[in-house]
């Protein structure tokens, strides 16, 4: 009889096959970088795709207005891939992987930006609802949108979210697809959709990194991917250890050759295919209301539109917007009149104040005037009853076209605005709000106005509110939607599109009648005398209603006054006074456009808004709807399924390790050589290859090797031990119970890749099937 311990040296260990092995087997079984199994060559190539990932999100610095989001956009690359790689450790199947992965990506999101409505953890409906805003916000806004865009709100949103899908996707292409070129292709997408849409902001520099990061992970997954295959480098087998050094050097020439050359290609600096700065018309500035007041502050902010002569600046107003549908501010739909005569009546005693307005490059067709006007002398002009709109009865204007306006100039002071109600405006509708206004606004209307005790007083509270409390931002994108109010009251950033139009609805929710105004700030008054009105003077205020009186302005843009109103508004006169060519529009006694949100310090002096002294000022609440529920109330649909899903993953994770630790596998080395052969047996009937009744091991082998690629010599040998375990008298010692449990290993992991994935899912659910795994049936 043979001894053991020649049987053991005269064993065959299992081994790569060679090139006689079945094709399967030659190409998945024997690699070292088999698919399911995580080396660490896998953590490595992990580390060089999160690299790109990170200088994808770095190429946003061209659309992003400075350098804020950079943080938020790591960490969400970092935190997706990190459990990208712990669900292929945790081999789960791609069918759940992915969405599971999605689910990591939206609690990153809301931790990030909506923690306040994450409970015990996971997201709640308010955060769906105020992700579903943003995103709706940055839907409707993005056909007009201009970079730079702010770094807060909801195109940060969506930039997280953009990112988060590139680390999933490629990971996916990378190592569930074994993709190599493809894996760079959703950064690629990403990086030249930024700049398509982006300023030249460091465009040569992030080309250079990404290109340099894309042929690192191209390298290095061709070589982890390649198996015995001739490589892109050359040599047969290439080693990872040998591959990164190779791919991180052609990288690295690669950026180089483009931060260098790249400036030099012919038509580097020719105009852009895609134009992204949209609407910069040469001669004629077309102003429509409200809605074009960015592009004139950022586009064409130093272009003149018009002048005026007067004896004192005001502002020029345009129109007043008095229909909201909760989608934007409108003109309502009445009949023009003739502009003949009598516009407004005169207040006694009140001063009058004649402009004379000479158009340059201001276009359309309404006239810009101070309020209130009372008559003007240029035939050919109509009138747009409860709005104060002078409108050009032609198409457009003409440069040097001029107009003489004559309009009531007053301001009526505090006292005489206390004394006043604010209950009977011309028409019901500058009460008029939609029937779903979201009710967590119309609370912080309440909330902020709750110690006025008189219209003008609450007024007053909603302007000082917005002033004290919020920062002007012209990367905020325009709009005054409901959705735009909601992001705006979170982010507490805006320009005064943003500003008015949140004023003016909240001062409705309230009961106050208001409106917005269209216009322009005084403008600059030049040696000549006249003021001469830019576009960076573009600005939009709202007007409530107070009965005797008529309509008065407030200011709740910060960096913003009305020269006339001071007493009334309490603000001195402010408007945007960088010279020109400086490109920003700021304005004086304006702290410029922050990258931090600016936050009230309590202080022991009164708060204007009529709040307790050091009481901080009330915030909007997450919107969960427009009726008066709680928003964020329970975790949501979302946050239960990822709560069973958490609950799934620790079930699949800690499962197979349980069982495998309170399996008994034998206390003598010839039970543990029979429970080693049982569960080599039970992992390769999951593969398909139940025993015959009857057959001996070696006859079970002899039938495997027929239809399954696994290793047969690593098999025979098993079927050996078990034998000699079973039939000598003296059973098998301990060197072949340990070598049993070896080939053991070996053989399951390579059936675990032929085995259908459907039924490795269940293995991961079903603890049955893991211990029929282990040892088979000899224990149940």
């Amino acid at each position: 009889m043979i001894s053991e311990d020649l049987l053991l040296r005269s064993s065959v260990r299992p081994t790569a096959p060679d090139d006689s092995a079945p094709t399967h087997l030659a190409r998945r079984g024997a690699s070292s970088h088999r698919p399911g199994r995580v080396t660490s060559d896998h953590v490595i190539a992990t580390f060089a795709l999160t690299l790109l990932t990170v200088v994808t999100a770095i190429g946003m610095c061209r659309v992003f207005a400075d350098w804020e989001f950079l943080g938020t956009l790591v960490v969400t690359a970092i935190v997706v891939h990190a459990a990208a790689l712990g669900l292929r450790v945790l081999r789960v199947h791609a069918i759940l992987a992915i969405p599971f992965g999605a689910l990591v990506l939206y609690e990153t999101i809301a931790v990030q930006f909506y923690r306040d409505t994450v409970q015990f953890g996971l997201p709640s409906r308010g955060t769906f609802e105020l992700i579903s805003i943003d995103t709706r916000l940055v839907w409707s806004q993005f056909p007009t949108t201009v970079a730079p865009v702010s770094s807060s709100g909801g195109y940060l949103v969506a930039a997280t979210l953009a990112i988060g899908l590139v680390a999933l996707l490629s990971d996916s292409f990378a190592f569930r697809a074994y993709g190599r070129a493809e894996a760079v292709v959703p950064s690629g997408v990403l990086f030249i959709f930024m700049a398509a849409l982006g300023t030249d902001r460091n465009r040569i520099s992030v080309t250079a990194a990404w290109l340099a990061a894309a042929l690192l992970v191209i390298g290095m997954l061709r070589a982890l991917h390649g198996g015995v295959d001739e490589s892109w480098l050359g040599r047969r087998g290439r080693a990872m250890g040998a591959a990164v050094p190779a791919a991180g050097m052609i990288a690295v020439v690669a950026a180089i050759a483009a931060t260098i050359a790249g400036p030099r290609l012919p038509g580097a600096g020719a105009e852009p295919l895609l134009d992204t700065h949209r609407g910069q018309a040469d001669v004629t500035e077309v102003v429509s209301p409200l809605v074009d007041i960015r592009s004139r502050l950022v586009n064409r902010s130093d272009t003149e539109m018009f002048t005026v002569d007067a004896s004192a600046g005001r502002y020029w107003r345009l129109t007043g917007l008095s229909s909201f549908d909760g989608t934007s501010w409108g003109l309502p739909d009445r009949t023009l009149e003739s502009a003949g005569g009598t516009l407004n009546d005169q207040i006694t005693g009140a001063a009058l104040l004649q402009q004379r307005i000479t158009i340059s490059r201001l276009g359309g067709k309404l006239i810009p005037a101070a309020f209130a006007p009372v008559s003007i002398s240029q035939r050919g002009v109509l009138w747009l009853p409860g709005t104060d709109t002078l409108v050009l009865d032609d198409e457009t204007f003409h440069q040097g076209d001029v107009f003489n306006i004559s309009s009531t100039d007053t301001d009526p002071g505090p006292d005489v605005l206390r004394a006043a109600t604010a209950s009977s405006p011309p028409t019901s509708e500058f009460f008029d709000l939609p029937a779903d206004f979201p009710t967590d606004v119309t609370n912080l209307a309440r909330a902020v106005t709750s110690g006025a005790g008189t219209p003008y007083d609450q007024a007053l509270a909603l302007q000082n509110y917005f002033r004290t409390n919020f920062t002007y931002d012209l990367t905020v994108q325009k709009g005054h939607s409901e959705d735009a109010i909601l992001s705006f009251l979170r982010i507490k950033r805006g320009y005064c599109e943003q500003f008015s139009a949140t004023f003016a609805a909240m001062a409705r929710s309230i009961g106050l009648p208001a409106r917005v105004a269209v216009g322009f700030t005084q403008g600059q008054l030049e040696p000549d005398g006249k003021f001469h009105v830019l576009g960076k003077h573009a600005h939009a205020w709202p007007e409530v209603w107070f009965d005797g009186i008529g309509w008065v302005l407030f200011e709740p843009t910060p960096g913003r006054g009305a020269p006339g109103a001071e007493s009334s508004t309490g603000v001195a006169p402010q408007q945007d006074e960088t010279p020109a060519g400086n490109g920003q529009a700021g304005g004086a006694g304006e702290p410029a456009p922050s990258t931090t949100i600016a936050r009230v310090t309590p202080t022991t002096e009164p708060n204007f808004d009529g709040r307790p002294a050091g009481q901080a000022a009330p915030t909007v609440p997450p919107r969960s709807s427009s009726t008066s529920k709680t928003s964020g109330s329970g975790i949501g649909p979302i946050g239960w399924i990822m709560l069973a899903l958490l609950a799934l993953g620790a079930w699949m994770a800690a499962m197979p390790t349980v069982i495998a630790r309170f399996t008994r596998r034998g206390s003598t080395p010839s039970e543990q050589v029979i429970a080693a052969w049982h569960g080599t047996v039970g992992s390769l009937m999951l593969a398909g290859a139940p025993p015959p009744l009857g057959t001996t091991p070696l006859e079970y082998a002899g039938t495997v090797e027929s239809r399954l690629a696994v290793d047969y010599r690593s098999l025979i040998e098993l079927a050996r031990f078990v034998t000699r375990a079973v039939y000598a008298p003296n059973g098998v010692g301990a060197p072949a119970a340990l070598r049993a449990q070896v080939l053991q290993t070996h053989l399951q992991q390579s059936s675990r890749d032929i085995t259908p994935w459907t039924t490795r899912l269940r293995l991961r659910l079903d603890p049955r099937l893991v211990r029929q795994r282990l040892v088979g049936d000899l224990y149940r």
